[in-house]
């Protein structure tokens, strides 16, 4: 009884963990440089991996100034452009940033090379919850393990 709660214990902290990690990550882009950047590039990429539907990705070059040097990224969000076989999402990402357009970037000042368009969604945090119920049960089958066997 006791190996099972410990492995559910065991899930509850390590989805815990992962989740309060996105939300933190999620939170602290918001508190990063805002500048103006310049769109470079903006172009849809597809691929076909053997027999499976066409995929899209959402690829951009940004080009913007944090305290008087030049810097270049490709990343849309903390988490970059991911693969999706919705080709409508990733043609209206491209849209929205179009070539030669003015858009506002966050610059992480403890490294300027890293930048982002977008925010990542802090939702992570609003599921804690969730692994808590793990935590919980484990926590509660091992208290009854021992309080049963005493």
């Amino acid at each position: 009884m006791c190996l099972i709660a410990i492995s559910i214990l065991a899930m509850g902290f390590v989805f815990g963990w992962l989740l309060l990690r996105s939300y933190q990550n999620a939170s602290a882009t918001r508190d990063w440089s805002e500048e103006q950047t310049v769109i470079l590039r903006s172009a849809v990429e597809q691929r076909q991996i053997l027999g499976s539907p066409i995929e899209y990705r959402f690829k951009i070059l940004y080009g913007y100034d944090f305290q008087n040097e030049s810097y270049t990224s490709d990343k849309l969000s903390i988490r970059g452009s991911k693969w999706s076989k919705q080709q409508e999402t990733i043609v209206d990402l491209a849209e929205k940033y179009p070539a030669n357009s003015s858009h506002v970037t966050w610059v992480n000042p403890d490294n300027p090379t890293e930048a982002i368009l977008e925010h990542d969604t802090k939702a992570a945090g609003y599921t804690l919850w969730f692994p808590a119920l793990f935590i919980v049960a484990g926590g509660g089958m091992i208290w009854g393990a021992f309080r049963g066997s005493a």
